[in-house]
């Protein structure tokens, strides 16, 4: 008995010594299975009041998300932050589970924050949330062999969950149970800074950590002006510090680095785009896949210490800077969409790399590419960082959803999107859009055959509304989620996620020989569609050969025609 309590005596004074890794214990070869990481935090929450493990909602194979609460005060609920004292930091770990670095590197750097007096620093103006694992039935899919390209560990998980959805293309369309969960943790955490931890595949060079910094064109101005001037510098130059310079995530505008690199643009349906229309400054690193895997998880603890101190130390800042970006967004009222890089705009920065070499392949014979590792090479290459928008769209006063649209309305509510139901039957003159034309993927997209090159026309018209349609005004902190999803040109909007299909189906149509003579009397008796008719058939060699389409035109032009054909249902209020 005595030997016991001078164990657990030994144990709680020296707890980083009972507190390794399963990565530490296997010497940097192994990463920490689900069960393992979840026990390891539950763990080290017994040594710590400082670490807490919450559960929220539920997962694609029923088990909870689980949230690991790091603090010096030991907070278990949001409302228990000092906004005005802390900035609120959330790490997402194993989206894809094959890609496990962030996953090993949080579970040191966690315990490391609590057990070392050096680390307890960076809590005190801080709050650090980390998902241990995402995407858990990826990492429970586990094997030696789902990443080809990478490095180790020995084993891990796979990209897919067991939907085989990429959970970093949902954030958005909400077809995961993952995704529901992950977006009711930001919003009642309504984090300041997120970082989304990968792998990157691709070109060989000599960094072992690439990022993206969330695009600063489309991050709301306030934001992109600290995150490009002070903040990456500052992370690029500490990084150096600790041996691990780094690069912008290696996007080739060709085969090989040398061609230039295009910044990465995380569009909506990324975590990172889902979290910049919430004013939440973002970051992905994508450690290089043909480094170590030790050598990758250390420089991804690297990075996360980096980007701790610079928000312990600027955490006034960040509280004022990401307060003054949700006021702003509550008054903007040009809303900006689907960017393009602009490749009239260029910099150059310096990249070190590996010269890059044809052979012949040795199973095909064919030329192939490899680097040359023996010929190491620093060199200036182009960088085109900036991006144009080609959606411009002016807000309106509110938009009215249609209550049938439940799962639409229940993604707003779990986004905090204040919202109000329509308490009786109105009629009220709105903005609508006609689809006038859109293209759809060949083939399925993350189980949907998206739409895009979305072309749309404006009608003014009174439409009937419905007690329980619901009401969202453009007067919020979420203005830009808001706009971003329900106009229907939004390249990552609902309608390009099929949520309204329905109305691109015509539902009634004419027979020919009855409506022969119905046509014949509405070109009679209506002199401005007989001009159009005559118009079509002088300006159209087809339409002159084609009896149908000439009927057809008629029918579409006439009070027959059904109003609601291609009409978006979300509708714009322009005066209340």
């Amino acid at each position: 008995m005595i030997f016991l309590l001078l164990l657990s005596s030994f144990l709680l004074s020296n707890p980083s010594d009972t507190l390794k890794t399963p990565f530490e214990k296997s010497g940097g070869k192994q990463s920490a299975t689900y069960q393992e990481c979840i026990a390891y935090y539950k763990q080290l929450s017994s040594f710590s009041g400082e670490v807490k493990v919450l559960q929220y909602g539920t997962t694609s194979i029923g088990k909870p998300l689980n949230l690991v609460v790091v603090s010096k005060e030991g907070i278990s609920k949001s409302s228990e932050v000092n906004r005005e004292n802390k900035a609120v930091l959330l790490i997402n770990n194993a989206i894809h589970p094959g890609e496990p670095d962030g996953v090993d590197a949080c579970m040191m750097l966690a315990r490391d924050l609590v057990m070392k007096k050096e680390m307890q620093l960076l809590l005190e103006h801080v709050v650090l949330l980390i998902i241990p694992v995402y995407n858990i039935s990826g990492a429970l899919n586990r094997s030696c062999c789902s990443r080809a390209n990478q490095d180790g560990p020995e084993e891990s998980g796979f990209r897919g969950t067991i939907q085989n959805l990429d959970l970093n293309r949902d954030f958005i369309k909400n077809d995961a149970a993952e995704t529901f969960s992950f977006e009711n943790i930001f919003t009642e955490w309504k984090p300041d800074w997120f970082v989304d931890t990968h792998v990157s595949d691709g070109a060989d060079y000599q960094y072992t950590m690439t990022y993206i910094a969330t695009q600063h064109n489309k991050l709301q101005p306030l934001l992109a002006d600290y995150e490009q001037k002070i903040l990456v510098p500052y992370m690029n130059a500490e990084m150096i510090k600790k041996d691990f310079e780094m690069s912008p995530y290696v996007n080739e505008i060709k085969e090989i680095p040398d061609s230039g690199i295009v910044e990465f643009l995380e569009s909506p349906k990324f975590s990172t785009g889902y979290a910049s229309l919430f004013n939440c400054i973002g970051f992905v690193t994508e450690t290089h896949m043909l480094k170590p895997f030790a050598h990758r998880v250390h420089s991804t603890y690297a990075f996360l210490n980096c980007w701790m101190q610079k928000a312990n130390d600027d955490y006034k800042t960040i509280h004022q800077l990401h307060s003054k970006a949700d006021d702003a967004v509550k008054q903007q009222q040009l809303f900006t969409m689907n960017f393009k890089s602009d490749f009239t705009s260029v910099t150059t920065i310096p990249f070190k790399g590996y010269e890059a070499e044809h052979k012949p392949s040795d199973v095909t014979g064919a030329p192939r590419l490899f680097y040359n590792r023996d010929k190491p090479f620093t060199k200036q290459i182009s960088f085109f960082n900036s991006f144009i928008p080609s959606v411009k769209i002016q807000k309106p006063i509110a938009y009215i959803i249609p209550q049938y649209s439940k799962k639409l309305i229940s993604i707003f509510q779990n986004n905090g999107v204040l919202m109000q139901e329509i308490s009786k039957d109105t009629v009220m003159k709105v903005e609508v859009y006609y689809i006038t034309d859109y293209k759809s993927t060949d083939h399925p997209y993350e189980s949907h055959y998206m739409h895009y090159d979305v072309k749309v026309k404006k009608d003014t018209q009174m439409i009937p509304l419905y007690a329980g349609d619901v009401i969202v005004k453009v007067n919020q902190a979420a203005n830009k989620f808001i706009v971003e999803t329900l106009e229907p040109q939004s390249s990552d909007g609902f309608f390009a996620w099929n949520y309204f299909d329905g109305v691109l189906a015509q539902k009634e149509y004419f027979s020919d020989y009855v409506w022969e003579d119905k046509a014949f009397q509405l070109l009679q008796s209506d002199a401005q569609l007989k001009n159009s008719f005559e118009q079509e058939k002088k300006n159209n060699s087809d339409f002159i050969q084609n009896p149908n389409m000439q009927l057809d035109f008629i029918y579409k032009h006439s009070p027959y025609f059904e109003n609601s054909y291609n009409r978006y249902p979300i509708v714009r209020v322009i005066n209340l």
